[in-house]
């Protein structure tokens, strides 16, 4: 993957302000953070959002909710029509300082568009945008939260082995394989994950699968293609790894996407 173009935004000037950009396709962003909260959120395309030692896959109908001084990154698979708000402080703070992935109704993509197209420097701010700042917030508070994230330990030894399976999710080692070349025991390591990111080995690298899965899915591969290259043995035992933690088949999760 190679960086795409970056300016850090050193200083905001309004209450809310709107970034409209598209992000080609195998590309990797510059990490940074803000001293205001950010809303990220993708009209198409796939981004994947590093973020507070956890890695986010935000298709189209979610958004993610980044609270000041979060250091984050975002990757793009695929090609993605980018909507970002920078959101104040002041504002900001009635959402709270949790990061969090929430499903994008009807009426706040609208408002998203809506105010990234009209908050763009410079801007004189009216009563009619001081509404729909407020009716953004409401929003994003009120939102139901969606379960595509996965956490990140920050112990070295089980980094070192999280980092291997996220390069080749497809490799099939077991945990006492790849203890050994992490230089703890396989009961260090299995208290650790619990500790570090609340989930077993076992589920810990499901999910790992299929958010890159599902990142895959964005770029029209088929689910067989995307199951053996995740390792599985055949289509079936991808979908139902699929339906255990997000709760829906493979085509029934995208086709509620589009």
């Amino acid at each position: 993957m190679t960086p795409y173009p970056f300016k850090l935004k050193k200083v905001m000037q309004h209450p809310m302000e709107g970034i409209v950009a598209t992000h080609e396709a195998n590309t990797i962003g510059t990490p940074h953070h803000h001293t205001w909260c950010q809303l990220q959120y993708a009209v198409k395309g796939t981004m994947n959002i590093i973020a507070d030692n956890q890695s986010f896959v935000i298709p189209p109908q979610r958004a993610v909710w980044l609270p000041k001084y979060i250091t984050h990154q975002v990757n793009n698979l695929s090609t993605v029509d980018y909507r970002s708000l920078h959101i104040s402080d002041e504002l900001g703070e009635e959402i709270g300082n949790k990061i969090k992935v929430i499903e994008v109704s009807d009426f706040l993509k609208e408002l998203i568009l809506r105010g990234c197209n009209a908050w763009q420097q410079p801007y004189h701010t009216d009563h009619i945008d001081r509404a729909m700042m407020t009716l953004i917030i409401e929003e994003i508070k009120h939102a139901t939260e969606s379960p595509l994230h996965l956490p990140w330990p920050s112990d070295p030894r089980l980094k070192t082995i999280c980092q291997i399976l996220q390069k080749n999710p497809a490799d099939n080692r077991t945990l006492p394989e790849l203890a050994a070349l992490s230089g703890a025991s396989v009961r260090t390591l299995n208290r650790i994950f619990i500790k570090e990111c609340q989930l077993g080995f076992s589920d810990w690298r499901q999910k790992l699968r299929v958010l890159i899965g599902l990142e895959r899915l964005q770029t029209n591969t088929s689910i067989t293609q995307v199951a053996l290259d995740l390792g599985y043995s055949s289509s079936s035992s991808f979908i139902q790894v699929f339906k255990k933690h997000l709760h829906a088949s493979p085509k029934s999760y995208l086709k509620h996407l589009l």
